[in-house]
């Protein structure tokens, strides 16, 4: 039996969990076996998965500080991972589960994968950064305790931005001069589907590391174009390894990711990514048209092409 395939045990097993959700429970029995092949015969896990994200770079500090050193001033030689849970100040605070969360002796990194973007993601990546400065300092402790907090987010969509590349980074700074405030908040946005070249044009460990992330799932076989560097990340991506609770896992994660099909993924399946100009009101409408007819969510849709809810309901008319 190869690693990646199933025992008539294990087929089993996935046809009946697949039972357990009601959007799978209709299926006839031929769509839900071409759905558990789908998932569980792929060579890679899918690292755009929030479950395979963190099983790859949230349990091996090797993987994570590859990653990392690529995206973040200063070489990291070191991390100690930290609960991705925030603790509550008052019950009623929002509780925040994080992807992955370590730090070093003088920086702190939250380290997320997003599938799906929202009207609130930009507050969302905010409030993220901000939990993690008010949970540095314990009573009695000065400020200049405070160490920088780096918000590093790999998201399978598009933000709106004043102009086209593969990495954002935000910090504060004074509005008039541009005067930085201080290194105490980074926020990272490596918005995936913005490289669209062949695996063998990347020409940066950022380039590489972007197609790797959107593609994982997609290699039969480690390329050749890749180089050794990157053969611990895809040693972890093996699906073949994962074993009993593990594959359970990653089946149950697959299968319960948003059914929305992202705007990235629908901007390169269309080839509307290109020549798309955000700046005519005309191509937004006429994007977010297509979009709507393809059954998008609409704030996905909003969020994608800066029109207000009014703009949305009319095209829908």
């Amino acid at each position: 039996m190869s690693q990646n395939q199933l025992t008539k045990e294990q087929q089993q097993q996935f046809m009946e969990l697949l039972n357990e959700y009601e959007k799978y429970r209709n299926l006839s029995k031929e769509e839900k076996e071409n759905l558990v092949v789908q998932i569980t015969s792929t060579t890679y896990i899918d690292l755009l998965c929030d479950w395979a994200f963190k099983h790859c770079f949230g349990h091996n500090k090797e993987n994570l500080m590859l990653l990392l050193n690529d995206f973040i001033p200063e070489e990291i030689i070191d991390i100690e991972y930290d609960p991705n849970e925030t603790d509550l100040f008052r019950g009623c605070d929002k509780q925040v589960i994080m992807d992955v969360i370590c730090h070093t002796k003088d920086r702190q990194f939250i380290v997320e994968m997003q599938k799906c973007g929202s009207n609130e993601f930009r507050n969302r990546m905010l409030y993220y950064g901000a939990s993690s400065i008010t949970r540095q300092l314990n009573s009695g402790e000065g400020y200049d305790k405070l160490v920088p907090v780096y918000v590093i987010c790999f998201m399978n969509f598009f933000l709106i931005h004043d102009t086209d590349q593969l990495v954002y980074r935000y910090q504060i700074r004074e509005q008039d001069s541009g005067e930085l405030y201080g290194q105490q908040l980074n926020i990272i946005f490596c918005e995936l589907p913005r490289w669209v070249k062949p695996l063998s044009e990347a020409k940066t460990p950022i380039e590489e590391w972007f197609d790797i992330l959107q593609n994982m799932s997609n290699f039969a076989e480690k390329p050749a174009s890749i180089s050794k560097r990157y053969d611990s990340i895809f040693a972890a991506c093996q699906r073949g390894r994962l074993k009993g609770k593990e594959l359970e896992q990653y089946f149950r994660a697959m299968i319960t990711e948003r059914e929305e099909k992202g705007i990235a993924a629908f901007y390169k399946e269309e080839g509307l990514r290109e020549g798309f100009d955000l700046g005519k009101a005309e191509g937004k409408a006429e994007v977010a048209a297509r979009l709507l007819a393809k059954g998008v969510d609409p704030n996905l849709i909003m969020e994608a092409t800066g029109l207000t809810p009014e703009e949305i309901q009319k095209l829908k008319k």
